[in-house]
């Protein structure tokens, strides 16, 4: 045998074995697993805080019908109390409530302001409590800017993000104002 014929046979051998074959597969399939199990566990929490938030306006929405409550301040104050999902609550949490017009129903479709924390902008929001005895139809707007559980994931699950990368959590309420 001459050199050039032990060194292909050699290589040959070599590139037949499956030393090493089960770790080249885990190497491949391990990152896409565990982005899989990372998003899921970031879209549950994220859901988790939403159903937090929602259940805290419904509760407080309930104190603002019952006349027990009419200030913007502590209407913050009672939805962060009422949700321990959210980190820094206050700090990033906008309240905005008018009256509907049942003529035109105009304002329903406004943007949602939300705090940019980038920035730190707190953006001008109306809380007007409507007309003193009058019965009228209010729409609350909460917006709750939130850092997401796993930063990396939230671009590929496409869950509600602004610029900054947080999550933007939002919840409306609509009620009757009655005299």
């Amino acid at each position: 045998m001459t050199r050039l014929s032990q060194i292909v046979q050699a290589l040959t051998r070599r590139w037949r074995q499956e030393d090493g074959a089960v770790t080249v597969e885990f190497v491949i399939v391990f990152p896409f697993v565990l982005s899989i199990l990372l998003m899921a566990i970031d879209a549950g929490v994220t859901t988790l805080r939403q159903t937090f938030l929602n259940r805290a306006v419904d509760i407080v929405m309930r104190d603002v019908r019952l006349g027990r409550q009419n200030q913007s301040d502590s209407i913050k104050e009672l939805i962060c109390a009422r949700t321990s999902m959210l980190p820094n609550c206050l700090q990033n949490i906008t309240v905005e409530m008018q009256p509907i017009d049942t003529v035109n129903f105009t304002g329903l479709d406004d943007p949602i302001r939300c705090i940019n924390r980038e920035e730190d902008l707190i953006p001008q929001v109306t809380f007007n409590t409507g007309v003193a005895g009058g019965q009228e139809l209010m729409l609350v707007k909460v917006c709750v800017v939130a850092d997401p559980f796993i930063r990396i994931t939230g671009f590929v699950s496409h869950l509600p993000i602004n610029a900054d990368g947080d999550y933007v959590l939002v919840a409306t309420s609509i009620f009757v104002k009655e005299p």
